[in-house]
């Protein structure tokens, strides 16, 4: 029972944790997000580093996948960008 406690401890605070860091990123670029996003995802390779930079920047591919999961949801990213940056975040 206990151990079932702290499966749903953590994964609750990743995503709590992962909500903060989307907030976050949406009050520092507001309205402008989606451009750029666009510009720096544009081109495969680029959205492999960016996924590279942003699991080092969060120290957590979990937290970078969840994080392109909303962008993708939100209409921010299309999906050959989002696999590229999936594929960044796991190296």
């Amino acid at each position: 029972m206990l151990t079932l406690l702290n499966l749903l401890s953590a994964v609750t605070l990743l995503i709590w944790g992962t909500h903060i860091v989307r907030t976050g990123i949406l009050r520092v670029y507001g309205t402008n997000l989606r451009h750029v996003i666009g510009q720096n995802v544009s081109k495969r390779m680029l959205a492999f580093v960016a996924g590279i930079v942003v699991t080092a920047m969060v120290q957590s591919s979990n937290a970078t996948a969840m994080l392109v999961t909303s962008f993708v949801g939100q209409g921010l990213m299309t999906l050959t960008p989002a696999l590229a940056t999936m594929l960044g975040a796991d190296v």
